[in-house]
């Protein structure tokens, strides 16, 4: 099987995703694509040494270029250009899409979606195939708890429309939380987390982290990390805060039903939008997600959630899932 990836280069999600694609499942072809952004983060493009950088969208030709001599292409979100798939349709090339579902375009026809979690699994159209992102556990070092105020973790990444990640929602819980507590919050749109920390009280030691961190797996210090993630259904960040030894709070919506239930908060719908696809947004209970951040400040609570941290991370490495990947893109 000769397989070609387009792939991006930054440390958001979707450079992430494709790097850790192109580590493991070590493509014949790469075609790294320099999308155009008001708020661009530093390209990373010694990760794809033997990569094909496009400027900008790729072009047909660019396109033609990229499937010959491939059997099968693997692109994360979108193509970057639609015509991909009549082409490599025409070429004898299989397309695997792996979907965000916010942003699938049902117009386009691969030749299977790949789903990443079971959030709005019985509307993506056939043929598909249910299939988490792996996690390279050989990047993190799990940390042994330490004496003092439990360390909380809050990753924004690049803020996402409707708070996605569900900082507002925190720092609205930080008032109700009782048990002195550290928190870092990562970001890397300098400013944006600094005109929201407000009122925080003073048992809650707040440190802000502004940047771009270059590898991704150096940002997870901490015991616990919080992501009251108001929608989606891939949240990598909680996939590698847990190969990182840390347990997760989330709220208790789709998908984050495969997380044990008592690390869950209540959180109920506030709002809809439309992207590709019409998205219901949640938000957590702030008296609810302050409770659990005090629970988890509880030894005998925190040292039982680290075990199931370190059992569900077996189930999302890529020791396990590759040859799963193996077989769907053979």
């Amino acid at each position: 099987m000769r397989l070609g990836l387009i792939a991006r280069a930054d440390n958001r999600g979707l450079g992430q995703q494709t790097w850790e694609y192109h580590r493991h499942l070590k493509p014949a072809k790469t075609m790294v694509v320099d999308c155009p952004s008001a708020q661009p983060l530093p390209l990373r493009l010694e990760r794809y040494p033997d990569a094909t950088v496009v400027r900008g969208l790729p072009t047909r030709q660019n396109l033609r270029e990229f499937l010959r001599d491939i059997d099968v292409v693997l692109t994360a979100e979108c193509a970057y250009n639609d015509e991909l798939y009549p082409m490599a349709d025409q070429a004898g090339v299989k397309t695997v899409l792996a979907l965000n579902y916010e942003f699938m375009d049902t117009r386009v026809k691969p030749t299977l979606w790949l789903a990443p979690s079971l959030w709005h699994y019985g509307d993506i159209p056939a043929p598909k195939r249910f299939l988490p992102v792996p996690v390279d556990t050989d990047r993190f070092t799990p940390q042994p708890a330490h004496d003092g105020p439990r360390r909380f973790l809050h990753i924004v990444g690049r803020p996402a429309v409707h708070d996605r990640n569900g900082t507002q929602d925190l720092f609205q819980a930080l008032r109700h939380v009782t048990a002195d507590i550290e928190l870092t919050v990562k970001c890397q749109q300098p400013g944006y987390v600094t005109r929201l920390a407000q009122h925080i009280p003073p048992n809650v030691k707040l440190r802000i982290d502004e940047g771009d961190v270059p590898n991704y797996w150096d940002n997870y210090s901490g015991d616990v990390l919080i992501m009251p993630r108001r929608f989606g259904g891939l949240c990598l960040p909680v996939n590698e805060a847990l190969a990182a030894g840390m347990p997760v709070i989330m709220p208790n919506i789709s998908p984050n039903e495969w997380l044990p239930a008592e690390w869950l908060v209540d959180a109920g719908w506030c709002a809809t939008f439309r992207a590709k696809q019409r998205v219901d947004i949640y938000s957590a209970n702030h008296h609810a997600l302050a409770a659990k951040i005090d629970q988890f400040t509880d030894t005998t609570f925190y040292t039982a959630a680290k075990v199931k941290a370190a059992d569900l991370t077996k189930g999302l490495s890529w020791h396990t899932l590759l040859p799963e990947y193996q077989k769907v893109l053979g």
